[in-house]
């Protein structure tokens, strides 16, 4: 059976082998240069604490190959849950050749643990060197950034956990819809579904999330017109570096988080040289009002005082636990639908 299952899919594995191996090539060459590129640009301007001008031309290298590689690793997952789960089972019910598996000397249970695994296997090896690729060679330009959060599902160890997700959702997709086009169509629904549930719902709460009062002095502090209405109060804070910011919020000195309501009619109130801008657009700049620069620093001195900002965060220290933690999920849901799989198998299919 072991060797049958390979035989079945062993087009699709030397397929996807093969372009591996072409992009560890091209990853390996342009990865290496990178380095160097980082050594020659970046690592010399350190010393003096000005790099602008060097990590933009530094980054501003490969920057289709940025793009594609960073694409490319976020829809693998999907793809594989598509083309290679999907159609595992389903094509097989489809087409009425279990039958001939099941009459010989191969029980149910064992044809489907072979699929699942044997399969399954080959699935989560691609998408762990492919992962591991496309990691390695982002290294430089990651050192660059403020904080990793922002490439969080394109980095490390939870692509591995997707794929093996969607692998097994589809597998058990086309179990139950015994039809592989639907199969394959209903597995990338449930795998953007799961993204997102977790993604939003799930992955802030892994743990506890810390605080910070910042005050309006240190944040981007404006006012923000929306269709022509009363002016409202914004501000936006950061958390320390590294840190991933899950929101922040406007708050009084009581902690009660003010709402727009009271936000506009603290500027009514309190600012009220601050106003729309004119309705007609002229050719040129609009020169600003008398007073207008002091009227502005008032309002702010006054909002200061009546307000500070709550910032709620996850520090950069989490980034790993939160990538174990998140992999361990999609395994789990992986083995859900893998155990649910082989139920409906060995038990609903006659």
């Amino acid at each position: 059976m072991t060797r049958f299952t390979w035989l079945q899919s062993r087009t699709q594995t030397l397929a996807v082998g093969a372009l591996l191996a072409a992009l560890a090539i091209a990853l390996a060459i342009t990865g290496i240069h990178l380095s160097h590129l980082y050594s020659d640009l970046v690592k010399p301007c350190a010393a003096n604490g000005d790099c602008g001008l060097a990590t933009g031309e530094f980054s501003n290298h490969y920057n289709f190959l940025q793009g594609a590689l960073m694409f490319l690793l976020r829809v693998a997952p999907a793809i594989i849950g598509i083309f290679w789960g999907g159609p595992l089972i389903a094509r097989e019910l489809e087409t009425g050749t279990y039958r001939l598996a099941w009459t010989q000397t191969v029980s149910r249970q064992r044809w489907v643990l072979t699929k699942l695994a044997g399969v399954g296997a080959m699935a989560v090896l691609a998408a762990g060197l492919l992962t591991l690729a496309i990691t390695w060679w982002y290294r430089a330009l990651d050192s660059l950034n403020d904080s990793m959060w922002g490439v969080f599902d394109a980095r490390d160890v939870v692509p591995i956990g997707y794929t093996f997700f969607a692998f097994m959702a589809g597998a058990l997709l086309g179990a139950v819809l015994r039809r592989t086009v639907p199969a394959m169509a209903a597995s990338l629904g449930l795998l953007v579904f799961a993204r997102i549930a977790i993604q939003q719902w799930v992955r802030p709460h892994l743990l506890s999330p810390l605080h910070q009062t910042v005050s309006l002095a240190n944040t981007g502090f404006g006012f923000m017109v929306r269709n022509g209405g009363r002016p409202d109060l914004v501000v936006k804070a950061g958390g320390p570096r590294g840190s991933w910011v899950i929101n922040s919020q406007l708050v009084d000195h009581s902690g009660h988080v003010a709402g727009a309501a009271e936000r506009m009619a603290f500027v009514a109130q309190n600012c009220p040289n601050i106003g729309p801008p004119p309705l007609s657009k002229p050719n040129g700049p609009v020169p600003a009002p008398p007073g207008a620069a002091a009227a502005f620093h008032n309002c702010a001195d006054q909002a200061a005082r009546t307000f500070h900002v709550l910032v709620t965060y996850q520090p950069a220290s989490r980034y790993w636990p939160f990538q174990w933690l998140e992999l361990g999920i999609y395994i789990l849901l992986g083995l859900a639908a893998a155990g649910l799989c082989f139920w409906w198998v060995t038990k609903r299919i006659i």
